[in-house]
């Protein structure tokens, strides 16, 4: 098994503690990689863990292991395959970052989600970003939310520019934001940079460079990592 994130699983029991689920609890894992989060939630405690990644192998392999486990190819960014009002928890560790339209993936978390559900986000983030910066990215995005769709834009691959996300890192403000209009409900923002820089000098020390390490893991200048918990209301 192998989970290449920061924070190992303390930050997913972290969040665990704040969710409150019951055992039994119906949880949607997106970018589970080879389940080794679904199965310890499972294990630990009792939750009725679903993984979807868009990652064939992993997938395989995560079955391979453990038959027991639900894992499906799926991808974050369209959920059809599952009801409204399925899931206690939807859970996304160092995945939306990585999603080419992060917005499509918070509102189809929000629908999957039961009344009082919650979702939970750990991932990178621009620390301390110049409000200038803020602006500019805010005036690009909505430029390009103007500009019309053309049929070579809508292949695979085409990372949607919006005004919370920028190179792979989130800005706070802005992504809190875009979720309450969405309709959800902070509930916990923390953060959690030293089990970044904690995973970056661990991989250094076990590979010898950060070549092979995920883009979770690149340890860039005023980069940092969170963990969000947000809250779908209950009316």
């Amino acid at each position: 098994m192998a989970l290449i994130r920061p924070g190992k699983f303390d930050i997913t029991e972290k969040a665990m503690e704040i969710c409150a689920l019951k055992k039994g609890a119906a949880v949607l894992d997106v970018g589970c990689g080879d389940g080794t989060c679904a199965e310890h939630l499972q294990d630990k405690y009792g939750y009725k863990v679903t993984g979807i990644d868009m990652n064939l192998s992993k997938i395989q392999e995560g079955k391979e292991r453990n038959k027991n486990l639900d894992l499906r190819m799926g991808d974050g960014e369209f959920l059809e395959d599952f009801s409204s009002f399925s899931f206690d928890c939807v859970m996304m560790e160092c995945t939306l970052s990585l999603i080419n339209l992060p917005d499509e993936a918070l509102h189809e978390a929000f629908c999957v989600l039961k009344k009082g559900g919650k979702l939970f986000i750990s991932d990178l983030y621009l620390k301390n970003p110049d409000p200038r910066q803020v602006k500019a990215i805010q005036i690009e995005a909505e430029r390009q939310a103007k500009i019309p769709h053309k049929e070579e834009n809508c292949g695979e691959g085409q990372m949607r520019f919006v005004d919370f996300r920028f190179k792979g890192a989130f800005i706070k403000e802005p992504l809190i934001r875009y979720m309450e209009e969405v309709g959800y409900k902070i509930v916990a923002f923390e953060d959690r940079s030293e089990d970044l820089d904690t995973y970056v000098a661990e991989t250094i020390l076990r590979e010898g460079s950060l070549d092979n390490c995920v883009t979770c893991a690149k340890g860039k200048k005023g980069i940092g990592y969170f963990m969000l918990v947000a809250e779908k209301p209950e009316e």
